[in-house]
C-alpha cells in the first residue's frame, strides 16, 4: 500500500511539473509573438511615415508623360517632403498629384506655371490635331499642370488649374528601367513662359 501511494504522489508531481513547464512555454511563446508583433508594427509606422512624409517608389504608365516616361511604365522615386512642408513645386518639375477627375488616382504630370504666373500652353485644334496656343493666367494658390505629349494628355488644359495642396511630391528618380537610371529633367517643354507670378 505504502508502496502504490508513493508512486502515486510521484505522478502527481510529475504532472504538476509537466503542466508548470508547457504553462511556462506558452508564456514564454506569447511573450515572443507579443514582442515581434511590437517590433514589425514600429517598422510599419516608420514605413507608412516615410512612404507618406519623405520618399515613395511609384509607377507611372500611360503616354501622357512621352518622352519623360516610358508609356509601358517607369518606377519613379517622389521625393514628398516638399509637398508635406507646403512648398509650391519648381517651374518645369515633374510632379505627383491626385487627378483632379478620379480623386482615386494618381496623375505624373509638370508643373508648366505657379501661382500668378502667365504662361503659352498648346492645345490642339479639330480633328487634325495643329497644336496652337493659348494664354493662360494661372491663379494664386494653384500650379498649371501639363504632360510632356500634348497630343495625348489629359491635363490642365482639359480640367484647368489645380490647387497647390492636391501635389504629394517631386519625380525625383527614375529607378527601373536601369538603362533609363537617372534623375528626371526639369524642363518646360513646349510650355513658354510669358510672365512670371509674385
Amino acid at each position: 500500500f505504502f508502496h502504490d501511494d508513493a508512486r502515486g504522489r510521484a505522478a502527481d508531481a510529475c504532472a504538476k511539473a509537466s503542466s508548470r513547464t508547457r504553462a511556462m512555454v506558452w508564456r514564454r511563446a506569447f511573450g515572443d509573438v507579443r514582442r515581434h508583433a511590437a517590433e514589425m508594427a514600429r517598422v510599419v509606422i516608420w514605413m507608412t511615415a516615410i512612404k507618406t512624409h519623405v520618399v515613395d517608389l511609384t509607377l507611372c504608365v500611360g503616354p501622357s508623360m512621352m518622352p519623360t516616361f516610358n508609356p509601358s511604365g517607369d518606377v519613379v522615386l517622389v521625393e514628398r517632403l516638399s509637398a508635406v512642408k507646403g512648398r509650391a513645386p519648381r517651374r518645369g518639375d515633374v510632379v505627383l498629384a491626385t487627378s483632379p477627375t478620379n480623386p482615386t488616382q494618381l496623375v505624373f504630370k509638370r508643373a508648366v506655371g505657379l501661382g500668378g504666373d502667365v504662361i503659352d500652353v498648346p492645345y490642339s485644334y479639330g480633328r487634325n490635331f495643329k497644336l496652337r496656343t493659348r494664354r493662360v493666367s494661372v491663379p494664386p494658390g494653384s500650379v498649371w499642370l501639363q504632360g510632356d505629349n500634348p497630343l495625348n494628355s489629359t491635363d490642365s488644359r482639359d480640367y484647368g488649374p489645380v490647387p497647390e495642396d492636391m501635389i504629394l511630391g517631386r519625380a525625383w528618380v527614375r529607378v527601373w528601367p536601369p538603362r533609363a537610371f537617372g534623375t528626371v529633367e526639369n524642363s518646360m517643354g513646349v510650355v513658354e513662359l510669358v510672365r512670371a507670378g509674385a
